[in-house]
């Protein structure tokens, strides 16, 4: 029956394989044969995530398009769901099309983001805001931190327990910030259940988390767990010389860490070739990470991405993706940033959490590449793109908003992880459903299931910010 379910998820019938697979897990249970059991159901929970992540027919996806845009006609609609133009994925015989394809559609056609007056005015704030922060001298011009904010965090997890299994351990990785660089005096204030906390807060180490395992048996009333943290974070600013950038130490650790390939930062012959044509003779790392900054903004198009279904659950990764498609949301346009770096010899990583432009924390992340003699420098292809979607916005306002974005960064951040595809602290056993980055509850099941209980959690988890000052 195991056999049967590999050769249909070979066929791509992914409706009929994941029901063999829950019938061969419970059969393996049966048997006393957990190994088997927990193969099956993370070969049935792949199939499901694939799934959700591309959940429409074209059908369905047309008919989501048209509630979202009454005025939209059978030829555009046509148009927008067309060959590439959409994201898909064929599985059960026919193509199914992206959760987050409508939200696309705005980043595609500026005439639809040029229309929406909330959207016109968030960016036309976010621009201003910025803007305002880019032509304010700093007090100490040779400083690279500046005008510190501290704000306090709680995540709140709240689920009631017929929600949840009867046996088993649930393993939960809360993301919290770290000290890192502009972000200092991290602490973890409350955990609430103590109890259930098996590992120190992780504040200090390339990833911030509170570990904690919950026992279902246990586990008689509602789950309700609650972590709050405070942080400063600092406005970066680096007034960089070009022509007092020190040499790499090639053999150093940093060196061979940062420039070489490693999960969704991959560097395949395509992108190799890219980065030699983007930035041409140009060998000062400064200006040639400057050109490859200019390439992203102006020519990756913003596009939610579907994330779950990237490496390690496939083979395919979130640089070979932008750069195949020229799509990419914040992460996957810093991992290729961090790509093309990386392929001319560049230290680079894709840096992040949570970025809090409207006071509330939302899931960001951007890149830092490193120069000898001033350390990781900042930039933020995707935050830089928002210029892009104001119909009203002069020239000047223009460059100084993208100007800002490449060696300067705001203050509204929080860090979390220093790179993308850092291991979890300890390490999961099998997999979560976002491996590559933590911004919400990261969830693993002691038990043998093809459940995604990462749904529960997540539907039952909220975050808060207060800006304290």
């Amino acid at each position: 029956m195991y056999q049967q379910a590999q050769a249909l998820e070979t066929e791509t019938r992914y409706g009929q394989a994941i029901a063999l697979y829950n019938q061969a897990l419970t059969l393996f249970l049966e048997e006393g044969d957990d190994e088997s059991a927990y193969e099956c159901g993370e070969a049935a929970r792949k199939l499901s995530i694939i799934q959700l992540t591309y959940p429409w027919t074209l059908e369905q996806l047309k008919q989501l398009i048209r509630d979202a845009y009454p005025h939209a006609t059978d030829e555009q609609i046509e148009s927008w769901t067309s060959g590439e133009n959409v994201q898909q994925t064929q599985y059960d015989g026919e193509a199914h099309y992206f959760s987050d394809a409508v939200a696309n559609l705005k980043y595609r056609h500026m005439d639809l983001m040029h229309a929406d007056e909330v959207v016109q005015q968030a960016y036309h704030d976010l621009v201003g805001n910025i803007n305002s922060i880019a032509q304010t001298e700093p007090a100490l011009p040779w400083a690279q931190y500046h005008n510190p904010a501290t704000y306090r965090g709680t995540h709140t997890i709240s689920i009631p327990r017929e929600e949840l299994p009867k046996t088993g351990t649930i393993r939960v990785w809360l993301p919290i910030p770290i000290n890192n660089g502009p972000q200092t005096g991290v602490t973890v204030d409350s955990i609430s259940p103590e109890k259930w906390l098996k590992l120190p807060p992780s504040v200090d180490q390339d990833i911030g988390l509170v570990y904690m395992e919950v026992p279902m048996e246990e586990l008689e009333e509602d789950l309700f767990i609650e972590v709050c943290f405070t942080f400063t974070h600092y406005e970066q600013r680096f007034a960089v010389d070009p022509s007092n950038i020190g040499e790499y130490d090639t053999d150093s650790d940093l060196y061979k860490s940062y420039t070489s390939p490693y999960g969704n930062t991959e560097i395949n012959t395509e992108i190799r070739e890219m980065a030699h044509s983007v930035v041409g003779d140009e060998s000062n790392p400064y200006h040639a990470a400057r050109k490859i900054y200019d390439y992203i903004v102006e020519n990756v198009t913003y596009s939610f991405m579907p994330h779950f279904v990237f490496w390690p659950r496939t083979e395919l990764t979130e640089s070979t993706y932008v750069h195949r498609y020229q799509w990419g949301d914040c992460g996957a346009q810093s991992m290729y940033f961090s790509a093309m770096c990386r392929a001319l010899g560049i230290p680079a990583r894709t840096t992040g959490g949570w970025q809090l432009f409207s006071g509330e924390f939302s899931g960001h992340f951007w890149a830092e590449f490193y120069l000898p003699n001033y350390g990781w420098v900042p930039v933020d292809t995707s935050a830089a793109q928002a210029e892009l979607y104001l119909k009203d916005i002069g020239d000047a306002q223009r460059r100084t908003f993208i100007d800002y974005f490449f060696a300067n960064q705001d203050s509204m951040r929080c860090v979390v992880q220093k790179d993308t595809d850092v291991p979890l602290i300890p390490r999961v056993g099998n997999s979560v459903l976002l491996p590559m980055a933590i911004q919400t509850p990261a969830v693993e099941y002691s038990l043998p299931t093809s459940e995604i209980l990462d749904e529960v959690i997540l539907d039952h988890w909220t975050m808060q910010c207060v800006r304290i000052e």
